[in-house]
């Protein structure tokens, strides 16, 4: 009966213990993240602020292919400030209906360079939808929604930027 317990014990935790691996750690989303060279539009703040958000470099991680260290700039009304940080792929999922789509997703961070009112940390959730088979000819939507939040916590607002108009963003699904 020790036997048994100890065994279904050990399933038990070893199911819960795992975690669970990103299953396209060879693919390449770099030109997705750089949106092909161009900047993202979005929000910033209840007042619909404008955003305008540039990743010009995303390079994978050799050692933890899931992870792509990014570097930028975003721009708010004028304030424009550089930033750096990380994007860890987490999650692919198929589209219903869309027997050649995908879904990924990601957790992003990037922290703005600078000390002022207006240099913070944005944090939240990547989407990306593609063809199951990348080429580079491939094309994507992708959007980002989540918080940035200035580095004195004086300023916090919701956020979202893509590379295309959404007509509500609060239907974008993100995991």
């Amino acid at each position: 009966m020790k036997k048994v317990l100890f065994f279904l014990l050990f399933a038990f935790s070893f199911s819960f213990g795992q975690v669970k691996e990103f299953p396209l750690k060879d693919e390449d989303f770099s030109a997705f993240l750089m949106n092909y060279e161009t900047p993202f539009y979005g929000e910033i703040s209840t007042s619909k602020t404008v955003i305008q958000l540039r990743i010009q470099k995303a390079t994978k991680n050799p050692n933890k292919k899931e992870q792509y260290f990014i570097s930028g700039y975003s721009d708010v009304e004028g304030n424009k400030s550089d930033f750096s940080g990380e994007i860890i792929f987490t999650q692919k999922y198929n589209v219903n209906n869309e027997p050649n789509d995908m879904l990924v997703f990601a957790d992003f961070t990037m922290k703005e360079l600078g000390s002022d009112k207006h240099s913070g940390e944005f944090k939240g959730k990547l989407r990306i939808q593609t063809l199951k088979k990348i080429t580079k000819e491939s094309k994507a939507t992708v959007t980002f929604k989540g918080k940035w939040k200035n580095y004195s916590d004086t300023l916090d607002f919701d956020v979202w930027w893509a590379n295309f108009v959404p007509t509500d963003i609060s239907k974008v699904i993100f995991k």
